[in-house]
């Protein structure tokens, strides 16, 4: 059995990789070190207040197996010195204290960023040396680190193993920086945006590798990423983004500026010609880790993480394994909603029954590329349902489980602008087409489209949390950039259509059950069969 310790385990990358840990049979005990109040309990992690300077963490690791070396300043500070102190002494304090207390491996969080940003090849490989940039802090910091790293291992060969990964963007529902703000506002701009590109993967594709890592013996850098890049045109056309080029020197005077003014939270350190784009074959060879996904569907999801809209028809919207990403807050609390809404709790059942049990489908129609989640039922009809407001088709699951289990097969549709779906937000045309469309596309004949009257306004009543779904800021957007009004032109519609209750019933339980009734009670009345599961 083995025993982990996690230096900066209350960060978001803490946040993300200890479930993983967690979760391995073969980790009996984690200790998670931080200055902050941890997110992740659990019986078999062990929070302790510590900071990485001290010579304590020698006594802390005493015992410990593996050590992850998480903690870094990331966010500006005004004091380089004081990062600096944290960033290079904190670092070079946790390897040799982990390896006076006899810690047999290491794996310490590198970054993408230590490689620079400038006369880089693309791909990148391990070959390329990481150079130091006095000019910014965090790039230096992460050359540096590197540079002590492989320095120590020169000087103490075989004593122990020290596997430096370097990751991309990492976007997830634990995941907040500066930089998304950033690369999803309103306007960006580059010295060349052209030639200006990152890379971004998933939070659950980064504790993989971190997982993978500590339950190997790797000994060196290693790239993690993503096997394709994300130029930053078309990132900025996936979300409407006006995108300008300007030169360098005066990018960084006026970061500068408005740094010292505190009118942005970033300096000219993190000014830069975008991001060195990775090659993981050799991690992935190594250890058999694979991307779940490409830059650019991830970068989608990122998008909708930040309460942004996506321009586009289908193919700008993520694929269904991201998805479950850009869904992940509104997952949390819809588990949450189960257990304090007893209502909710009776429609849904088994919560991690339901949730695998939808698929999800897209398509393009003449407002833009529309998301829906299909509930498969046996024996009845399929209905129809449109979601708007400040709702999405996540939260509508309670109802649509219990009406899958009835026997109906129920396709929620995220109506433009809502959800995962794209397209002009807040329109009822635009909402009706939507819905029309994905109901004209389906292969049984007797497909219901359910309307409920009256505006859907209010969020659902699950349980508080963030949801960049529901927080919908899309700013000042340029519709003109992929806008995409993509998709064959609605027919008239001929589905059977019933009208029940009213949409804003959709914010509650109690509201869901009775909606769910009178859709089987219309069903039955316009004589389309469904069967009682």
């Amino acid at each position: 059995m083995t025993t982990v310790a996690v230096t900066g385990a209350t960060s978001d990358f803490g946040t993300a990789i200890l479930p993983v840990l967690l979760a391995d049979p073969t980790i009996d005990r984690v200790i998670g070190l931080g200055r902050c109040e941890p997110r992740v309990h659990h019986r078999k992690l062990d929070n302790v207040r510590a900071d990485i300077r001290s010579p304590e963490l020698e006594r802390v690791f005493t015992g410990c197996d593996v050590v992850i070396h998480l903690a870094f300043v990331v966010e500006e500070q005004r004091d380089k010195s004081a990062s600096s102190d944290v960033n290079l002494g904190g670092s070079r304090n946790t390897v040799e204290c982990a390896h006076r207390a006899g810690v047999r491996h290491m794996v310490i969080a590198s970054s993408a960023s230590a490689y620079g940003a400038t006369d880089l090849p693309v791909p990148v490989t391990e070959d390329e040396f990481p150079t130091s940039d006095p000019s910014r802090y965090y790039f230096f910091d992460k050359a540096e680190v590197e540079h002590f790293v492989e320095w120590w291992l020169r000087r103490h060969p075989g004593e122990m193993t020290i596997a430096m990964l370097r990751p991309t963007f990492v976007v997830g529902a634990d995941v907040a920086n500066d930089g998304i703000d950033m690369l999803t506002g309103m306007a960006i701009a580059f010295p060349d945006p052209s030639m200006s590109h990152y890379q971004f993967m998933t939070q659950h594709d980064m504790a993989r590798a971190f997982h993978l890592a500590a339950t190997s013996d790797l000994n060196g850098p290693f790239n993690i990423a993503p096997r394709d890049h994300t130029p930053v045109p078309t990132l900025a056309r996936m979300q409407g983004q006006a995108v300008t080029a300007a030169p360098l020197r005066l990018l960084r005077l006026l970061a500068d500026i408005g740094y010292r003014l505190r009118v942005v939270p970033f300096s000219s350190h993190w000014i830069s010609s975008g991001e060195a784009a990775l090659d993981p074959d050799l991690f992935c060879r190594s250890t058999g880790w694979e991307p779940s996904a490409t830059s650019n569907d991830v970068a989608a999801a990122m998008i909708l993480l930040r309460g942004r809209p996506l321009f586009g028809g289908a193919e700008v919207l993520p694929s269904s394994r991201v998805a479950e990403v850009a869904l992940e807050p509104a997952i949390r609390r819809l588990r949450r909603w189960a257990e304090t809404d007893s209502a909710i709790g009776d429609l849904i059942g088994d919560v991690d029954d339901a949730l695998t049990r939808i698929r999800h489908i897209t398509f393009d129609t003449p407002v833009g590329g529309v998301h829906a989640e299909v509930h498969t039922g046996v024996g009845g009809p399929t209905i129809v349902l449109g979601v708007a407001g400040r709702n999405h088709a996540r939260y509508v699951t309670p109802l649509a489980a219990r009406l899958a289990r009835d026997g109906l097969t129920v396709v929620v549709v995220d109506t433009p602008g809502h959800g995962l779906s794209s397209g002009r937000r807040g329109t009822r045309r635009g909402h009706a087409r939507a819905v029309d469309s994905v109901a004209a596309v389906q292969p049984d004949p007797s497909t219901v489209v359910v309307e409920l009257t009256g505006p859907q306004r209010g969020r659902p009543s699950a349980p508080d949390g963030p949801d960049g779904l529901l927080d919908f800021r899309a700013g000042a957007r340029l519709p003109w950039k992929g806008r995409g009004r993509s998709g064959t032109p609605t027919a008239p519609a001929t589905n059977t259509r019933v009208a029940v209750g009213v949409a804003d019933d959709l914010r509650s339980g109690e509201g869901q059950r009775r909606i769910a009734e009178a859709i089987l009670g219309a069903v039955r009345r316009v004589g389309v069969p469904a069967s009682r599961g």
